[in-house]
């Protein structure tokens, strides 16, 4: 093994170990499991709160008294769609519990959106805080009264059926805060409306808040994978923003920062995890702030829309959608304003991802399985890019086949450096070869996979979609047996489990560089070809680990997709394994 050989093995060890210490950055544990919505909605019990995520908001104490406000006593409703479940609870008039009933949870039949929110006066889903003169007065402690309550304390809608319910918060004086939350049975928006007359205890407000500062939960099995994908976005007029879990990372007794859009027009707010989506949309774009709160040391990212009145006299009225659901692309693209945007198919390459996308939505129409639809995909490009794979793969060939004479002209050229240029230059033009003729087409065929890559991997589509046998699941890996034991070294990165598909695909590669020859078109004779050879046999095992803890779709299609191109170089090997005899040149 030369020296270069070395180096190559040491650098793809570098990388290997490196990928393994991203992968376990995000080593968590899960939270535990939380209560049933239907127990919350009938008990007054509640985990005592944590600290408020939310470290720049202060206490009342430090920012005035509370204004006198009537309190009402604590009613909590349950509000049950076709797709979700609502919690809410009249202390705030506040969200504390979402869950999306077509989707499996990590321990549920369900995904839990939204869940055990902690009830302080500081941590609240869709709270308003009003800017008083005596400092914030944050209505999510306070308690509202329930307007018109159900009976039973639920509410069930189904297809176009529609429903209301209101909340107040008054004094004595006139003052009064009312929010409006309104449901459809076939829709996951939630309309929220906001009307204040600023009198009495709350006059002189000259600014509202509205704070989903909790975030969202995490809702896959692969934690760590959700984690990464952690987003909290603002859209202020056309400039677009987000951050990270990364950018929210502080030291003990410091404060989270909060990352705040210059004042302009809030198009919408919103914050994300791999597959879910809590977004607020101003039904009229009015002048405010959108600002983006977090804290990585508890997994939380969320948002905060602030909207100054100006001086407005005495009353604030305004009109909201909250998305919580799927990052279903259609169904945001109908919100308007960008919001489908949020779904990850990547810049350059997003008018290919969006084909890819309408057609698996196509063949779904017909095809109920996802497994049989990824491998049609597989079968598609491979057909779409046939002519190129096999001019690559023939051009290759032809290389191979003319290794002798190049080697000769070397040998007789060897001092004489243009000479040697101009004899290779014509023995490519005798031979029909063109040395770039593997590569370019290869090239021109980078962009469909980089979109499919992207379409495969953030698809909710897939989540919870089953193939055959084994696989359950084409988002999650294709686990066949968990150890009982960790494996050292390597336990951590493929998370102590027994995959298939992607030492299959492993499997695979090694055919396909067995077919593809020595050297891939060096010739055996070669150092480059003896390098060639020796990173031949470890990219299979390296693009396995690469692979091994990927969503099962997407190593199902590359899967495919190389059984497909093995089968090709098969029998373009086979046509053209036959003696050529080219001069080398006087």
């Amino acid at each position: 093994m030369d020296r270069n050989t070395r180096i190559g093995f040491a650098l793809i060890f570098l990388l290997l170990v490196l990928w393994s210490l991203w992968m376990s950055r995000f080593s968590k544990k899960a939270p535990e499991q939380t209560l049933a919505m239907d127990s919350l909605a009938t008990t007054e019990s509640v985990t005592p709160p944590p600290a408020s995520m939310d470290e720049s908001a202060t206490p009342p104490a430090e920012t005035g008294a509370a204004p006198s406000v009537e309190s009402a006593p604590r009613q909590q409703v349950v509000v049950e769609t076709e797709h979700a479940r609502y919690l809410l609870d009249s202390r705030g008039a506040v969200l504390r519990r979402i869950e999306l009933l077509d989707y499996a949870g990590v321990a549920s039949d369900y995904v839990e959106l939204i869940g055990d929110v902690a009830e302080g006066d500081t941590v609240s889903v869709l709270g308003v805080d009003l800017d008083l003169p005596g400092g914030p007065f944050r209505t999510a402690g306070a308690g509202f009264a329930l307007l018109d309550p159900p009976a039973g304390g639920k509410l069930t809608l189904k297809g176009e059926e529609e429903a209301s319910l209101r909340f107040r918060l008054s004094d004595a004086e006139g003052g009064e805060l009312i929010k409006r939350y309104g449901f459809k049975g076939n829709s996951y928006d939630v309309s929220l409306g906001i009307d204040a007359t600023l009198r009495g205890a709350l006059a002189g407000a000259d600014g509202v808040t509205l704070d989903w500062s909790p975030g969202i939960e995490v809702t896959e099995k692969n934690r760590k994978d959700d984690l990464r994908s952690f987003q909290s976005v603002f859209r202020v007029g056309e400039q677009q923003e987000k951050k990270g879990l990364r950018n929210f990372k502080h030291g003990e007794g410091e404060r989270a920062p909060a990352q705040r859009s210059e004042e302009g027009t809030v198009q919408w707010v919103a914050t994300k995890n791999k597959y879910f989506l809590a977004a607020l949309v101003p039904v009229q774009l009015e002048t405010g702030q959108a600002i983006l709160v977090g804290d990585e040391s508890r997994d939380a990212l969320g948002w905060r829309a602030h909207y100054p009145l100006n001086g407005q006299p005495g009353r604030y009225a305004a009109q909201f959608k909250v998305y919580a659901g799927p990052l279903l692309f259609d169904t945001l693209k109908a919100h308007g304003r960008g919001l489908e945007h949020l779904v990850d198919l990547g810049k350059l390459i997003r008018p290919i991802s969006l084909a890819i996308k309408w057609l698996m939505d196509f063949l779904s129409r017909f095809i109920p399985n996802y497994g049989v639809i990824i491998i049609l995909l597989s079968l598609f490009t491979k057909v779409l890019f046939y002519r190129l794979s096999h001019k690559s793969l023939k051009s290759m060939k032809e290389m191979q086949a003319i290794q002798p004479q190049l080697k000769a002209l070397q040998e007789k050229y060897k001092g004489d450096r243009e000479r040697l240029n101009k004899e290779t230059l014509e023995l490519y033009k005798q031979a029909g070869v063109n040395p770039l003729g593997g590569c370019l087409p290869m090239l021109l065929q980078m962009p469909v996979f980089f979109a499919l890559y992207r379409v495969l991997r953030g698809a909710v589509e897939l989540r919870g979609a089953g193939f055959m046998l084994w696989i359950d699941d084409l988002s999650n890996m294709d686990v066949v047996y968990h150890l009982p034991f960790n494996l050292p070294l390597l336990g951590g990165f493929i998370d102590n489990s027994i995959s298939v598909l992607p030492i299959l695909m492993g499997l695979s590669m090694w055919v396909q560089q067995k077919l593809g020859g020595s050297g891939m078109g060096m010739g055996a004779e070669s150092p480059q070809a003896g390098q060639m050879a020796a990173m031949n046999k470890i990219m299979p095992i390296f693009m396995t680990f690469i692979f091994y803890r990927m969503p099962s779709g997407l190593v199902l299609y590359w899967l495919v997709n190389n059984i497909l191109q093995a089968v090709q170089q098969y029998y373009i090997h086979k046509g053209l394994d036959k003696p050529r005899v080219i001069s080398a040149g006087a």
